[in-house]
């Protein structure tokens, strides 16, 4: 199984990629990743956002995986989790939504706490449009009526994603979730609403089945660089 993360570690990044796109693994750009096999999977963290300023400890998770990619069919398995800090009382993880390429046409899902998936839409607090969202009892991506992940909890969701033709990879980008209920007194919100996007850019970083690649790839960078130094010095 490849597995991408949200994170980037520091100088490592331009090495990982290098080595993850040697590899054949998953491509990806700052905004979007390219999912093209069974087993793939990344995860992405959110941070939190209320009237267009970043608030603390207002977070969310998900993992996701691909299940299977046949036909002009997507199945993808999503752990969502809202992750938010003690510095909120309540905390709603009300929908979770992203775009594709090529664009979804129409999907279905299975999950324990969401009832509606729907195509086209936007979130609010100066999110924008978004293709797909999960979200409980509503035809739209906006709000919620009640319902979601309270702080802590988590839900397995079943996404299945139907596009217009066959489709051998598919571009998943503009991550995002909506927030609701939120109440913290250290903060100074009561009752507010407010969106996630991702803390960091979503570039590939091999787990332990890469790392033989990585750590070759770090020898060879730190080689052309040791003989650059040498160069300038004779």
């Amino acid at each position: 199984m490849r597995r991408l993360t949200a994170r980037i570690f520091g100088s490592r990044t331009g090495i990982a990629v290098a080595c993850a796109l040697a590899l054949g693994a998953f491509s990806g750009t700052a905004s979007a990743v390219t999912i093209d096999s069974v087993g793939d999977s990344f995860t992405v963290e959110f941070d939190g956002n209320i009237d267009g300023g970043d608030v603390a400890g207002l977070t969310a998770s998900a993992l996701i995986e691909v299940e299977s990619i046949v036909g002009n069919t997507l199945v993808l398995e999503i752990t969502l989790t809202n992750t938010s800090t003690v510095l909120w009382e309540t905390s709603r993880v009300s929908s979770f939504g992203f775009d594709t390429n090529p664009d979804v046409v129409s999907a279905s899902l299975s999950s324990g706490v969401y009832s509606s998936v729907n195509v086209g839409g936007s979130f609010p607090n100066g999110f924008g449009s978004i293709d797909l969202c999960v979200i409980n009892n509503r035809n739209n991506c906006t709000g919620g009526r009640g319902g979601g992940l309270a702080i802590g909890e988590s839900d397995v969701i079943t996404l299945t994603l139907n596009f217009s033709q066959a489709v051998s990879s598919v571009e998943l980008e503009n991550f995002g979730v909506r927030y609701q209920s939120l109440s913290s007194s250290a903060l100074g919100f009561s009752g507010a609403s407010g969106t996630g996007s991702p803390t960091v850019p979503n570039n590939p970083i091999p787990e332990p089945g890469s790392a033989a690649m990585f750590l070759l790839g770090g020898v060879v960078v730190a080689g052309f660089v040791r003989k650059q130094v040498l160069t300038a010095r004779a």
